[in-house]
Order: structure tokens, then C-alpha cells, then sequence
């Protein structure tokens, strides 16, 4: 299809095509948008990918004003710098803003900090970090999360998963709640927001949004999942470091203070039969035991004299003497060198993790891994990271909160076992590499036998994961593009994405939108809006009300706010009408 100019007053420019941006001009010409990649290295296959999308492609980059000519920037609605290098896109951001102070700039920025002081800059436009927009959901699917909380408007909004408990309608079932999927019992595919008079059966899938009042009224408690280890009672606690300590218990400490015991047992029961005092009387057990602990550990107080006693028990008390010295230095040596063992292979990430049960483990320390280490250590859970060297810069931060890192691959049995995942919770892999993920996802698979919790896969194309989630049990995969994408996209139309989320294998977008005076949508009602995409609430211009829910005969005015959810390709449909 052959893509023209259209009515939003200019082309966008897209910097890059590898990684997320090659997701954002695929989803930019499906909404009808005249796009233009600048790419230094593009293959054949992706120059080839390009025509099918129908974007023009500018062979060569050279960041200059050549190129801002070229790509003619200034007649631009929007310039989106989504190369896989900040330096790179903090040049082309402010080459363009020099140009011209009113066309969007979209930044995709991994440095927060660098992020945080190019905002002012972007205006209008936005700084984005990919692992800031895909980490939530991967958290959700770590934890088995099904519900999401959105602001919408100022007001609390949840999104919610259920299963029906009787046959009816939405309507008649949940009332005022909006329908956001419907999954049917079963192998069927997910409905992407049906009507409120579609019919449910009982046993199915439903996702519903609305806030805790609306949930409430019709019996319904959605909640945040806590985490397992949070308020952790005293016995547990014991427990946790009773295992941490018996980790450092080597076998030949284990004899050693086998030995020794047996030592101190024997020379108690000799005492208490042999040894007579001055007045002919016997030790008690306090002290036989206080003699024998202050000679093995020779620090005898000159509290009891064998000078009397029989010449065999003189001979024990040399041994007890000679043989306790030893042994108390032996397994003095033998912690000592234990704990030394313990502190290097902690610098090394090469030690196990002990003590943990039901806590998450993180494999692969990127970006996105660390991202979602940090949210579910905030959150109050234990997590465990898993790291095949890429993310050593990380390492510290990671130590410094507390999280142990393992370096390890995480395909052997060795390090999963390291990680302790036969009593984890929950699972994420979040390498750089998706057949690395999947490869991964297959051995926790493996490792964990019958035992059923979740493992989310980091991959990045929509389709592969897609495929993987139809025919391997490798985890529960989730698309990188498919979660970032939506936010360049939407910042470069003027559309404020909200959040994205999954509702099993679909992909979700929340947005909100401004409706433009004497627009496509100033004037029409909601059921003019069409199917596939849900009206949660809309804030009216001129009291600044938020009405919810609004019913499909409600119309929409110049100034109002629409709050939107749906499937990215049907906002930014509704985004053009408008």
C-alpha cells in the first residue's frame, strides 16, 4: 500500500530501524502515517522490510545538517531518535530542536539521568527508556499478577482478571464494570473489548476495569499480590538463617566438630565417674562439663588438680589437653577458611543462595533485568539475579540493595540449583538474546519438573513470541516491542499513552486523548467510535467532571478527554478520525 501525506501536517522521521524502532515504523505506516527512516546500516532484508511497510528509506546518516535537509525535519509533525545509541540520539535531538522549537521529539534514552535533563529539551515530545515501559509487566507475569492500576483523570482505575462464575451477559453479571477481554474457557483466542450485552459462560475469562467501588458493589475483591516475604514471622527468620548458616559448613568442619563433641562427651562421662574432690566427693555435670570446656580450650582456671587422681586419668586429662588445642584450632582454620571462601565467591557471584523460599529470580542483569530486580525488591519481595557476565556495571547496585548476583550460565542445572529455583516463586528471563531466553526458559522448565509457577521470556518480535507461546513450553513470552513500541508511537501523534499490558497473549494500550475543536470526533457519540477499543471515562472540558462510566449514546465535545483502552492499532485509528 502506498502511503501518502496526511492531515496531521507532516511526515514523522524515524532515526533507526533495529530493536524497538523497527516496531515503531511498523506500527507508524499501519496508522496511516508518511514515514521516513534514517538508517546507516540497514541489510537488504530490512531495506526490503521498509518498502513493504511503505516507509522511504534515506540511505546513508551523517548526524548534520545535511541530513535534517534531507529528511526535511523541519516540515515534520514528529522525530523520533530511536537508534540503540544515547549519544547518537542526544545529537540528533538537539540538531532538530535548534531547527525548529514545535515539532515533536522522541527520544529513546537508556541513561535515566542523561533522560531526566533532555525532557525540557523534547518538549513538545517526550524521553523514553524501553526498560522503564516493559519492566511492569514483566513483574506482573513474575508474580502471576493479573491486575493492573491505572490513573485516569486523577482517579484510581483497576484492570482486573476473573473467572465467571455463572452463565449471562456483562451486563447483567458485572453491572457498570467495562469490559476489557474475554478469554473462553478453553483454547479460544482473546476478545478484545466486547460489548457489555455479549454473552459469557461460566468458566470464562473475563478482564474488567473500573475502581474499587465499582468492583465491590458487584462482589468482586481485585487486589494487588503481596509479596510472600513480606511480614515474615520470627520461626521463619530462624529458619532462613539457620540454612544461610549450615551453607558454611564444609564436610571437613563437619568431622571436625563431630570429633570434638565426641572429644568433651567422653571426658564428661569419664569425669563424672572417675574424678573424686579433696573430700572424696564426685563432679556434678556442670562441673564436669565446665572442666572439660576450660581444658580443651586451654584456659584452665586452676580450678580442679589431677595431681591426685590416678594415673590413667592424668594421661586422659593430657589428651583432652593436646587433642582439644588441635582440633579448636583446626576448626577455628577450617571457618576461617569458609568464610573466606564465602566473601570471595560473593565478590565472584559465584555463591549459593541459601535461606531464600518463594522469592523470584531474575536471569540476565541488562537494562530490563536490573529494572526488574530493583521494582520487585521494592516491592518487598526476595529476589535472586542469575547473570552470564553482560551486566557487571550493574553488579554493585544490585549488592548495594541487598540482591544476591550469581554469574553462572543459567541453562546448567548447577547454577539454577545455585539460585535456589526448585523453591522460587516465580521466574523472569531477561537476557538481551531471545534464543538464549528461550534456550533458558526450557532448562527452568526442566529444573522445576512438575512444579508449576510462572516463567516470563523476554523476546522481542511480536510474532516469534507469539509462536513460542502457542508451541513451547519454554514460559509465558512477552514482547519488548510490543511494550515499548506503543509509547514512541503515541508521544509522536499526540496521543498520551497511560500503560501497556497483557491480558494473557494480547497486548493492551490505556491512553488518553484530547479532543480536538472542529475534529473527527468533536460532536460524535461513543458508538460511533466503533468496536475493539473501550471509553473508560472522559473528563469534560468545561467542569473538568469525570464521567464514568459513560454510556455509548454520550458525546464527545471539543476540549473533553477521552481515556481510552484497546489494542494500539485501534487508538491510533482513532487517534487519526481525530
Amino acid at each position: 500500500m502506498t502511503i501518502s501525506w496526511n492531515s496531521l501536517g507532516g511526515h514523522i522521521v524515524v532515526f533507526g530501524f533495529h530493536g524497538v524502532a523497527r516496531r515503531i515504523v511498523r506500527q507508524l505506516t499501519t496508522a496511516g502515517q508518511y514515514v521516513v527512516v534514517v538508517e546507516s546500516d540497514a541489510t537488504p532484508a530490512e531495506r526490503e522490510a521498509m518498502r513493504r511497510y511503505g516507509a522511504h528509506y534515506l540511505e546513508g546518516f551523517r548526524q548534520s545538517e545535511e541530513t535534517l535537509d534531507d529528511a526535511r525535519v523541519d516540515e515534520a509533525h514528529a522525530v523520533i531518535c530511536a537508534f540503540n545509541d544515547d549519544v547518537r540520539n542526544i545529537e540528533i535531538a538537539l540538531l532538530v530542536r535548534r531547527r525548529s522549537s514545535n515539532v515533536r521529539i522522541v527520544v529513546q534514552m537508556a541513561n535515566a539521568s542523561v533522560g531526566r535533563a533532555l525532557r525540557p529539551i523534547a518538549v513538545p515530545g517526550a524521553v523514553l527508556e524501553v526498560a522503564e515501559l516493559a519492566a511492569p509487566s514483566f513483574v506482573e507475569t513474575a508474580i502471576d499478577r493479573t491486575t493492573h492500576a491505572l490513573d485516569l483523570g486523577g482517579r484510581d482505575f483497576i484492570v482486573s482478571s476473573h473467572r465467571a462464575a455463572t452463565d449471562g451477559t456483562f451486563r447483567s453479571i458485572w453491572g457498570d464494570l467495562a469490559p476489557i477481554a474475554l478469554t473462553p474457557d478453553g483454547e479460544a483466542p482473546t476478545m478484545s473489548c466486547p460489548r457489555r450485552d455479549d454473552p459469557v459462560r461460566r468458566g470464562d475469562k473475563v478482564t474488567l476495569m473500573g475502581t474499587a467501588e465499582d468492583f465491590a458493589a458487584v462482589g468482586l475483591t481485585p487486589t494487588i499480590a503481596r509479596a510472600p516475604n513480606v511480614g515474615r514471622t520470627l520461626k521463619r527468620r530462624l529458619r532462613e538463617g539457620l540454612v544461610a548458616s549450615m551453607d558454611l559448613v564444609t564436610r571437613p568442619l563437619k568431622v571436625t566438630v563431630a570429633i570434638l563433641g565426641s572429644l568433651a562427651l567422653i571426658s564428661v562421662v569419664l569425669l563424672l565417674i572417675a574424678y573424686r574432690e579433696v573430700d572424696g566427693g564426685k563432679m556434678s555435670v556442670l562441673d564436669a562439663v565446665y572442666f572439660t570446656s576450660e581444658t580443651i580450650a586451654t584456659v584452665g582456671f586452676g580450678d580442679y588438680y589431677f595431681r591426685d587422681q590416678d594415673s590413667w586419668l592424668r594421661i586422659w586429662a593430657i589428651v583432652v589437653i593436646l587433642l582439644g588445642a588441635s582440633l579448636i584450632a583446626i576448626a577455628t582454620a577450617l571457618l576461617t577458611d569458609a568464610l573466606v571462601s564465602r566473601s570471595l565467591a560473593q565478590s565472584l557471584g559465584r555463591q549459593r543462595v541459601t535461606g531464600m523460599d518463594g522469592h523470584v529470580v531474575v536471569i540476565g542483569l541488562g537494562a530490563v533485568g536490573s529494572r526488574v530486580a530493583t521494582e520487585l525488591h521494592e516491592a518487598g519481595y526476595e529476589v535472586a539475579v542469575i547473570d552470564g557476565g553482560e551486566g557487571q556495571r550493574l553488579i554493585p547496585q544490585m549488592r548495594a540493595a541487598g540482591i544476591p548476583v550469581l554469574i553462572g550460565d543459567a541453562t546448567l542445572p548447577e547454577t539454577l540449583a545455585g539460585a535456589g529455583v526448585t523453591r522460587a516463586a516465580g521466574v523472569a528471563v531477561l537476557t538481551s538474546d531471545d534464543l538464549v531466553n528461550i534456550d533458558t526458559g526450557l532448562a527452568v522448565r526442566d529444573a522445576l519438573g512438575t512444579r508449576d509457577i510462572p516463567i516470563v521470556l523476554r523476546l522481542f518480535g511480536h510474532n516469534l513470541a507469539r509462536e513460542v507461546g502457542s508451541y513451547l513450553d519454554a514460559g509465558i513470552p512477552r514482547s519488548i516491542a510490543d511494550l515499548a513500541a506503543p509509547w514512541f508511537v503515541g508521544a509522536a501523534l499526540g496521543l498520551e499513552v497511560l500503560g501497556t499490558f497483557y491480558v494473557d497473549a494480547a497486548p493492551f494500550m490505556a491512553a488518553g486523548l484530547t479532543v480536538r475543536p472542529g475534529g473527527g470526533l468533536d460532536g460524535i457519540d461513543l458508538a460511533g467510535l466503533g468496536d475493539r477499543m473501550r471509553v473508560v471515562a472522559i473528563q469534560r472540558a468545561e467542569t473538568m467532571e469525570l464521567v464514568y462510566p459513560p454510556r455509548r449514546t454520550t458525546v464527545l465535545q471539543g476540549g473533553d478527554r477521552a481515556y481510552l483502552v484497546g489494542h494500539h492499532e485501534v487508538l491510533f485509528d482513532v487517534l487519526q478520525r481525530a
